[in-house]
């Protein structure tokens, strides 16, 4: 996913500002990799209000940060409010997955934060920061958005928890229209059977690494192959076109760890709704009820 990155960041250097595509992550919050991006271009943490995300750079033995990136923060109350706060000139990078612990709110959440992107892709008002909008002539501009193991979000059928298909059942219904509007799905998963039908049906361009393993009934070109992908060397990877054409092997570069570089504290999670007991107004106490049991006992 980093070398896609950064294929989308050198392009910009060949097009004008108005044409660069604005550029989403997902962060997993596995460990520090957001660390690794900001060395590319300067990053914006996209954070929940109730959260937060502490950045450490190492330090040298007189106290000064070996190097400086550059990284800045917003707040959201609300997931649908994430796609008003992008900028063209980052490498916006959400932070949400990693503050969902429980559970039951992983459909909802992220059912919500897709709906948002749909309806305004569609209604022509996704605005990321930094564009001439009066030239755009009612077009959305580019937005790329990169997705680490999409197979958490649009799990195959017993791939996830109970419930986990409603985000993926939107993106699949809209995957044509987000194409259509200017979004971009960069996406990557663990498996090809891991990720909803629909969805992995819906990507034309193809990167298999060692162990891809395709189905006969959906892939049967690349299924002739299976035993290729297998055999790759770790870093080593197939492109295959919508043509189903191939690259040759290429290589693809180590960008480290994030842990080179520092570290990340993600601070505080998200708490699901807990719906309160009913209470009546005209309702008895407790002390009430004693008095009145013994009113009747001495009756």
């Amino acid at each position: 996913m980093y070398w896609l990155l950064e294929g989308f960041l050198k392009a910009r250097t060949q097009l004008p500002p108005d044409k660069w595509e604005t550029l989403v992550w997902f962060d997993r919050g596995k460990s520090s990799e957001v660390l690794q991006l900001t060395r590319m271009a300067p990053v914006r943490l996209l954070i929940p209000e109730s959260c937060d995300v502490d950045v450490t750079f190492f330090t040298d033995s007189e106290d000064e940060e070996v190097q400086h990136y550059e990284i800045e923060k917003r707040y959201f109350q609300d997931p649908k409010e994430v796609w008003n706060l992008l900028d063209r000139d980052h490498i916006n990078v959400l932070c949400l997955q990693r503050f969902i612990l429980h559970p039951s709110l992983v459909a909802p959440t992220t059912a919500k934060l897709f709906e948002a992107l749909i309806l305004k892709a569609m209604n022509y008002d996704l605005k990321p920061a930094g564009y001439p909008y009066g030239q755009l002539k009612g077009k959305n501009p580019r937005v790329s958005i990169f997705l680490d193991e999409l197979n958490n979000i649009a799990p195959s059928r017993g791939q996830g928890f109970s419930g986990d298909q409603q985000a993926g059942a939107i993106l699949q219904h809209n995957a044509e229209q987000l194409r259509s509007q200017n979004v971009r799905l960069v996406a990557s998963s663990h498996g090809w059977r891991k990720l909803r039908p629909g969805i992995r049906s819906s990507f034309q361009f193809l990167i298999s690494l060692r162990g891809a393993n395709y189905p006969s009934s959906e892939q049967p070109k690349l299924y002739r192959y299976n035993r290729l992908f297998e055999k790759l060397e770790p870093g080593q990877a197939i492109i295959a076109f919508p043509t189903k054409t191939f690259t040759d092997k290429i290589r693809i570069p180590w960008y480290g760890k994030g842990e080179d570089l520092g570290y990340i504290r993600y601070i505080g999670h998200l708490k699901p709704d807990v719906d309160k007991p009913r209470t009546s107004k005209a309702s008895v106490s407790l002390e009430d009820l004693v008095l009145a049991l013994k009113a009747v006992a001495q009756n």
